[in-house]
């Protein structure tokens, strides 16, 4: 069997104190997360960053999959290539935003090597737009014979962050994909609620960081994730006012810097 190809970028620094894999969110890619990462190498922070299937510089249908797994194992990949590069002695992290969250979630519950704490920021656990009963419908009655039919996904930048220079660049952005099919949709569903199920799988440090004005994932979800996860080294963090992407926002010096802090605590127990 062939092992899956995907895009992989790295940024070393000396003697790390810790490494962080990277999970980009739905229709992006890790490039869009180059400044962060120099954020966190500033801190003496290593950190690897791969673009999932179809997404990116990533092999790949643009939105589409046909099964979530291919995402979860895309992630377990990285974070295997993180190990193989940097060795088990340094801490590793897994940090997954929006999808990515999701996607860090189930990778976590799988694994037996999971990375030493989890960060998920804004995790899609919900989301907040509603589609119409009849309009769902109509999809799952298409989804045997037109799996691959896409559809706008509906995401506005204006919507993304608050911060202007980062939303007129998401418009423009060529590499960022504004469709999902069928077969996406329906599997991302189904992956939300198995985040809920097998949540009580995490044996590591988790933290949750939220903007509390978020206008695409739905901010009780993920309070009740919270609430439900059977985990006792879960924290949660929201951010009044901001929006879906803490780690663009205006106020995104001060998120970092509290997750970083988090990790100094947690990791250095």
């Amino acid at each position: 069997m062939v092992k899956p190809w995907y895009h992989l970028s790295f940024r070393d620094v000396e003697q790390p104190l810790y490494v962080i894999t990277l999970i980009h969110g739905a229709g992006e890619y890790s490039g869009r997360y180059d400044e962060i990462r120099e954020q966190f190498a500033a801190h003496q922070i290593a950190t690897v960053m791969g673009d999932l299937p179809g997404h990116g510089h990533s092999p790949g249908q643009r939105g589409h999959i046909d099964s979530f797994d291919e995402y979860v194992q895309a992630a377990l990949s990285f974070l295997a290539t993180a190990r193989e590069r940097y060795g088990g002695r340094v801490p590793h992290v897994l940090l997954g935003h929006s999808m990515g969250g999701v996607i860090a979630t189930l990778a976590t519950a799988r694994t037996t090597l999971p990375a030493d704490a989890l960060v998920l920021s804004s995790p899609a656990f919900a989301l907040r737009m509603e589609i119409p009963w009849l309009r769902r419908m109509l999809a799952r009655a298409l989804l045997p014979i037109a799996p691959r039919l896409a559809q706008q996904n509906g995401i506005l930048s204006s919507d993304v962050t608050r911060n202007q220079i980062v939303a007129q660049a998401y418009e423009t952005d060529h590499l960022i994909s504004h469709t999902v099919t069928l077969r996406w949709y329906f599997e991302f569903l189904a992956a939300m609620q198995k985040s809920f199920e097998e949540c009580s799988n995490i044996n590591i440090p988790i933290s949750i960081w939220q903007g509390g004005a978020d206008r695409l994932v739905n901010v009780e979800k993920v309070r009740q994730f919270v609430q439900t996860c059977e985990n006792k080294q879960i924290s949660y963090r929201e951010f009044p006012g901001l929006y879906h992407e803490i780690l663009n926002e205006p106020e995104r010096e001060e998120v970092i810097s509290e997750i970083l802090a988090w990790l100094t605590t947690t990791l250095r127990k």
